[in-house]
């Protein structure tokens, strides 16, 4: 992977904010209607904020597809992650309390 590759781009933000934010919100939102709490709305959390496996892009470069766009996501979600893991950890942990 080049470093260019890691330059800011718009489909990498937008992708990996999608992933990374709207993802854990929207799922961790749908089980708290569906009733879901404690440590089991904390693995819904957790299971959303997960970055784009790596296996993507395996299969990108031998399908033919965007692989170094794939190396840019799978790299940058992983790098974020560390900080958006905790997060959506510790509001699924605040949204699943009683009042």
């Amino acid at each position: 992977m080049r470093l260019q590759a890691l330059a800011p781009r718009v489909d990498v933000a937008a992708s990996t904010a999608l992933k990374l934010v709207l993802m854990p919100v929207a799922m961790t939102s749908y089980a708290i209607a569906l009733g879901v709490e404690g440590a089991a709305l904390a693995v819904v959390a957790i299971t959303g904020a997960t970055p784009t496996a790596s296996s993507a892009y395996v299969l990108a470069r031998r399908m033919g597809g965007d692989a170094e766009l794939m190396a840019t996501l799978i790299t940058t979600q992983t790098i974020l992650a560390f900080a958006t893991l905790p997060v959506a950890v510790w509001l699924a942990g605040g949204a699943g309390a009683p009042p």
